[in-house]
């Protein structure tokens, strides 16, 4: 049976790509005014870097600098105070995901199905390994493993030394999935948390893949193939033994990290993903409503319906607020606790952001026009 991956961001719906037919779908409100309660401010913005690359590009924090990548194999490493450039280089290949970094070795995948191992000092490509299909997920690595997923949602482990393959993970998929981006975790160094197609969950060993435990967040349903979809597009979020998790035309649940046992669950549709503290659980739905449970019930807490058919990004947590960023370049800060938004500024981010890279002074995103912004909460 063949198998389609159907590309469904919530950019791309928003700005009407998908169809040259007229837009019938549901036009956001005009922004309210608002009362900033807070302030604010792009700490930096570098927009003198050659990138181009969608919001799959997710840069990475490692020894103090900022790594980060693009469609045409470049490659930089930015100072995460002003965003100035500390290196660069280029690889001559097409690439195709953002960053992971470990020890002194960068590491990215490529549109013809490469991983490969930078020195992040020269340049230099240290190993390459072959890959099954495609990847847009930027890996992830440890001390000792680095760990891709590809398209066809394969999870692969790879010596970080050699690129000697340790080894992989696969379950078979329905037949139309989502082109996700950000869908596995790293935990420590012991465990992968990964979001699969057609709703399933997965905790692995990390240096086995061995399962601990599978379950099942969302069941499909409907008599089309579409009304099927339950992709967790998502990177599953723990916090003190209780791991959250959202899909596409699906639920939002919490369980227990231990045993998989459900806490709590709702239905839910989101392809952004979601943010949890330590009393609530933040996520975007797939029309744009914001939402706040109850981390321990799931009982709503509040919902803000303002920012309703806009494209929003993955929900990041700075001060008190949580920070959301539209398809046309604002950053939107809500408080945490009523759902009220607390301030809201133009930045260069328009046309979609990668998966929010949180510091102790700010969120750093890429975005898909190619700029790098911190954004701070004075």
């Amino acid at each position: 049976m063949k198998k389609f991956i159907l590309i469904i961001t919530s950019s791309i719906i928003a700005t009407g790509l998908i169809s040259c037919s007229t837009d019938n779908s549901p036009q956001p409100e005009p922004m309210p005014k608002i009362q900033n309660s807070a302030t604010l401010k792009s700490g930096w913005v570098q927009s003198s870097l050659k990138l181009c690359a969608a919001g799959s590009f997710v840069p990475t924090l490692f020894d103090n600098a900022i790594f980060t990548a693009d469609n045409d194999g470049y490659i930089y490493k930015l100072d995460p105070t002003d965003g100035s450039i500390i290196n660069e280089f280029h690889v001559s290949r097409d690439l195709s995901s953002g960053t992971g970094v470990s020890g002194g070795v960068v590491f990215v995948t490529t549109k013809d199905a490469y991983l490969l191992a930078i020195d992040k000092g020269t340049g230099k490509i240290r190993w390459q390994a072959q890959l099954p299909t495609v990847s847009i997920e930027a890996p992830q690595a440890t001390s000792d493993i680095v760990i891709v997923r590809t398209n066809d949602a394969e999870v692969l482990a790879f010596n970080i030394n050699d690129g000697t393959p340790v080894w992989s993970y696969q379950k078979p998929i329905p037949p139309l999935t989502l082109r996700v981006q950000n869908t596995f975790q790293v935990i420590g160094n012991e465990v992968v948390a990964i979001g699969l197609p057609g709703g399933k969950l997965a905790l692995l060993n990390l240096h086995t893949g061995t399962p601990i435990w599978e379950n099942y967040i969302a069941i499909p349903e409907g008599a089309t193939d579409l009304d099927k979809i339950t992709d967790i597009g998502m990177r599953p979020v723990l916090d003190n033994k209780i791991m959250c998790v959202a899909s596409y035309n699906g639920k939002i649940a919490c369980l227990d990290a231990i045993s998989s046992n459900v806490i709590w669950q709702k239905k839910f549709s989101t392809a952004q993903g979601l943010v949890i503290d330590e009393q609530n659980v933040y996520a975007v739905s797939q029309d744009g409503v914001i939402y706040a449970f109850d981390k321990a019930t799931g009982a709503q807490i509040w919902q803000n319906k303002t920012m309703q058919y806009r494209s929003m990004s993955i929900p990041a947590l700075l001060g008190n607020g949580v920070l959301v960023v539209d398809n046309d370049g604002y950053v939107h800060m809500f408080n945490r606790n009523d759902g009220q938004e607390m301030a809201r500024i133009s930045t260069s981010l328009s046309g979609g952001v990668s998966y929010p890279m949180v510091r102790d002074n700010g969120v750093v995103y890429q975005s898909a026009g190619g700029y790098v912004a911190l954004i701070k909460n004075y």
